[in-house]
């Protein structure tokens, strides 16, 4: 049996995010954040985008602490949405070497609390199916699938909304086209994490790993109940042929308050 502790479980690591959020924020000093700079990608120019080693660098001469202990902490920083990367979006880790990153905008950092709600994940699926011609990842197949029966009173205005966004899109800059898409993929992948990812926001009885949970170890009736006739049996066995058992104690007899009194 698991006894989890409900009490306080949220704002611990809201006080958490606080302070990367705090952290982030120094990494975007024009003075002495990372640095960030145009950067190639086959022959998109994005701008804004900085490398993981500069990342990672900074970590550890911003805080003084080992190369191991920046990677553990630039990966915290990638999870929970704050960095987001632009080459392999599918796979939310911080790079040591010349991957490239930005940095996600506030508005969509996890202390907003801003819900990710079903009509809002089922525009982006839907525009991805647009864009990408009905070529989606099996997991956000089997979701879109879902949410097309869950919402389906309102899936005329799901596809009019996905239809306005792709054309919107269409009309930026292919640079910003391509950063947004990776934003917004990271964002979805942190909200709505697919099968074999741990979502880093669940937390109480809806987080995978709970690092409040006090376990206790409980073993089941029976196995109580076999463990107990065994040691039951092994007392008897070692008495026979033996000398016979102390007696158990008596219980002391009371003494009639009339006896007291002579």
């Amino acid at each position: 049996m698991t006894i989890r502790h409900q009490g306080q479980q949220y704002r611990p690591r809201m006080a958490f995010l606080q302070k990367i959020e705090a952290l982030v924020k120094d990494m975007q000093s024009p003075e002495t954040g990372v640095r960030m700079q145009n950067q190639k990608i086959l022959v998109t120019s994005i701008p804004h985008a900085m490398t993981g080693s500069d990342v990672l660098q900074w970590l550890v001469q911003r805080l003084w602490i080992s190369s191991l202990e920046a990677q553990n902490l630039g990966n915290f920083i990638v999870k929970y949405g704050y960095i987001y990367p632009l080459q392999d979006p599918k796979n939310l880790i911080l790079k040591p070497d010349g991957s490239l990153y930005r940095f996600q905008t506030p508005y969509f950092w996890p202390t907003q609390q801003w819900p990710a709600e079903d009509t809002d994940y089922a525009i982006y699926l839907t525009k991805r199916n647009i864009k990408k011609k009905g070529v989606l990842e099996e997991h956000e197949k089997e979701n879109y699938d879902f949410l097309n029966k869950k919402i389906n009173y309102k899936w005329d205005f799901v596809i009019m909304q996905a239809k306005e966004q792709y054309r919107t899109g269409k009309e930026r800059n292919k640079a910003d086209r391509y950063a947004l898409d990776c934003q917004e993929k990271a964002y979805w992948l942190v909200h709505r994490s697919p099968p074999g990812m741990n979502n880093v926001l669940d937390y109480g009885l809806d987080r995978v790993t709970n690092p409040n949970e006090v376990q206790v170890n409980q073993l089941p009736f029976s196995c109580l109940h076999s463990g107990l006739c065994g040691e039951l049996r092994r007392i008897k066995n070692s008495h026979v042929g033996g000398s016979p058992p102390a007696c158990p104690l008596s219980q002391p007899q009371r003494v009639p308050d009339q006896q007291l009194g002579k």
